[in-house]
């Protein structure tokens, strides 16, 4: 159901279950934290998260178990917690993550989506967040992203209309940030560049934008400051001079 692969400091998680669009029952929620956990140990500098190829990226949490909710109280808890167990995580990593969307993403998928840092969609992508149409809600933290995504007003037509978007009219609103035609391919470069940077930089620079809104915190001054005396700016330097790539 999740594949977990490393290419060098690249990893990638593959949701592998096309029979259901890779939608996700709650093992397949508890798969997919176990991997970002292993991605988090792993040393990987850069991660992307993608569908298989048949299956779209992911049509959301299985609709079977999620119909089992209405008569079965007990569970509605630890359903709402493996989905959060998997995205809060993932959402923490101090590494750039990166959503190769093609084909379907729906309800889930696009919480999966927004808990990246970087979506990038092919040209057949479509997204939706569809639980008003099954006379639900959406997890706050999810809704949360959404809004300080695209805004309240976008947030708002997503969410109320249930409506879907196509590549083009989702990177229009700013609910993904690249249209490619090859998405794998713009993927894979952008990952590859952001690898190439000092890791150090990346994970400050990703807390930073994470604080974004709410405005100045003197943390990153230190930050700021501390990053002078560091091995990696030493490096910056030296292969700037030696007109070279930097070795991080």
């Amino acid at each position: 159901m999740i594949d977990l692969s490393f290419d060098g400091a690249l990893a990638r998680i593959t949701l592998a279950s096309a029979a259901t669009r890779n939608a996700l029952d709650m093992a397949g929620w508890a798969a997919l934290a176990d991997a970002v956990a292993r991605v988090a140990w792993s040393g990987a500098r850069a991660l992307i998260v993608c569908g298989t190829a048949e299956g779209g990226f992911c049509a959301g949490s299985n609709l079977r178990q999620i119909a089992r909710l209405a008569e079965h109280p007990h569970e509605r808890e630890s359903f709402r917690q493996a989905m959060r167990a998997a995205l809060e995580p993932l959402a923490a990593l101090p590494i750039a993550t990166l959503a190769q969307i093609e084909g379907d993403c729906f309800g889930a998928g696009v919480a999966l989506a927004l808990a990246c840092d970087i979506r990038i969609a092919g040209p057949r992508a479509v997204l939706a967040i569809t639980p008003a149409k099954l006379g639900i809600t959406y997890p706050q933290e999810d809704v949360a992203r959404l809004v300080a995504l695209v805004g309240p007003g976008q947030a708002a037509r997503l969410l109320y209309g249930a409506g879907r978007v196509d590549a083009d009219e989702a990177a229009r609103i700013g609910l993904v940030e690249l249209v490619a035609d090859d998405a794998a391919a713009a993927t894979h470069d952008l990952a590859c560049q952001i690898i190439a940077n000092a890791p150090s930089s990346v994970a400050s620079l990703k807390a930073m934008v994470r604080h974004g809104a709410a405005g100045h915190h003197p943390a990153f001054d230190h930050a700021f400051e501390a990053a002078f005396a560091g091995a990696d700016f030493a490096e910056g330097l030296a292969a700037f001079a030696a007109r070279r790539p930097p070795s991080f």
